[in-house]
């Protein structure tokens, strides 16, 4: 518990001076009202070896005034000599309701299913704040903080429901209007048990091949430092997922 209590202070302490921190060169050219981005990536090989993987993903944002609204979706999905080796699926809405130019709140459900991470379905509904620490033309720094409620059943038909804190940062870097660098880092220590603590990363770089169109490469960690049970429940998962994939990407 003592741990968790200075997780939970952390994050306060890291939300709170985000707010109070000056705003670096603010950005006058407002976000468009719609913003669409679709990704697809396939890979199909034959002969000595015979992979095929699959990865595709989309979101769409709508703004309203101070509203944001986010709904992105995404599946990963591979096999190897005929035999599934991924199966990755994740959804998600989110709400921001923007109250000053720095700080927003936000609410968020999500769902995934990881396969050979043991997860046969997981459900998360979030609430907390953003801190807009930088929003230039290049640049753009946000810190988050929240508290989530979770619900998780596992292939080896165990089920269980706890409450996590929720700390996060994204950085993102423009090296023009469409080619940029997105890091995004989000910790979720169990409130329950001390030592379910996971770590998620994406690390994606978009380079543009036209107006709407570009290549994409993206790498993603999953870390669970206690993993679920594989499916026959004798043995623990590996603690950590990395998929690194590559595609096109359309934006609008």
């Amino acid at each position: 518990m003592k741990s968790n209590f200075l997780v939970y202070a952390s994050a306060l302490l890291l939300a709170a001076s985000a707010a109070s921190a000056p705003l670096h060169a603010q950005s006058d050219e407002p976000p468009p009202p719609w913003e669409f981005t679709s990704d697809l990536g396939f890979v199909n090989a034959s002969g000595n070896t015979s992979i095929t993987t699959l990865n595709v993903g989309e979101r769409l944002i709508r703004r309203i005034e101070r509203w944001e609204f986010t709904q992105d979706f995404g599946v990963v999905y591979g096999e190897t000599d005929g035999v599934e080796s991924s199966n990755f699926w994740r959804a998600g809405l989110r709400s921001d309701f923007l109250l000053t130019p720095r700080f927003a709140l936000y609410g968020r459900v999500g769902f995934d299913r990881n396969k050979f991470a043991g997860i046969n379905r997981r459900f998360n509904e979030g609430v907390g704040g953003v801190a807009k620490l930088v929003n230039t033309a290049k640049n753009e720094w946000n810190a988050e903080a929240g508290i989530e409620a979770t619900q998780q059943r596992d292939l080896a038909r165990t089920s269980d429901s706890f409450t996590s804190l929720r700390a996060a940062t994204s950085w993102k870097h423009k090296f023009s209007d469409a080619a940029h660098f997105l890091q995004i880092v989000e910790v979720l220590p169990n409130l329950d048990v001390s030592d379910d603590l996971r770590v998620n990363t994406e690390s994606t770089l978009v380079a543009p091949l036209s107006t709407h169109v570009g290549i994409t490469v993206s790498y993603l960690i999953r870390y669970d430092n206690l993993p679920a049970f594989n499916a026959a429940g004798t043995a623990r998962l590996k603690k950590s997922d990395r998929m690194l994939s590559t595609g096109l990407r359309i934006a609008y």
